[in-house]
């Protein structure tokens, strides 16, 4: 593709977007044995990294809604990997940690989504052009 091509930008975008799926998918693979799914893991994974946080923190770390986030905690709490508390500092504020089996749950399936993400990393660093690794990384 020329590099004054108009349609450059639709098509990074399809492409940027069809990627994005490419890596989900890859990692559910993983994951869905483990009755996870992507986002919840990306969840796990977060507060995994950050400690507790505020539903709202978690929301903007995760890019999740917060309708979508409350409902991906009620999940995780139910089996529970999470568990929530009232901030004793606002109590308007509810705070969400990983309990102690969600960090078992972690530490066991972390080092599985680091293969699949170095697999997919050794594949786009392979192209010297960024839009051709991520057309063939979208075709996975």
């Amino acid at each position: 593709m020329a590099a004054g091509n108009v349609a450059a930008g639709p098509a990074l975008t399809r492409t940027l977007a069809r990627a994005a799926r490419a890596v989900t998918a890859s990692v559910e693979q993983v994951l869905k044995p483990e009755g996870l799914t992507f986002e919840q893991w990306l969840v796990v994974e977060t507060l995994a990294a950050e400690g507790s946080l505020a539903m709202a923190d978690l929301a903007e770390r995760t890019m999740t809604t917060g309708p979508t986030l409350t409902r991906l905690v009620d999940r995780l709490v139910t089996t529970a990997l999470l568990y929530r508390e009232v901030d004793p500092a606002d109590r308007r504020k509810i705070l969400v940690y990983l309990s102690r089996r969600g960090q078992t749950t972690h530490r066991r399936i972390a080092p599985k989504v680091t293969e699949v993400e170095r697999s997919l990393l050794v594949d786009l660093k392979r192209s010297g052009d960024i839009l051709e690794a991520l057309e063939n990384l979208a075709e996975r």
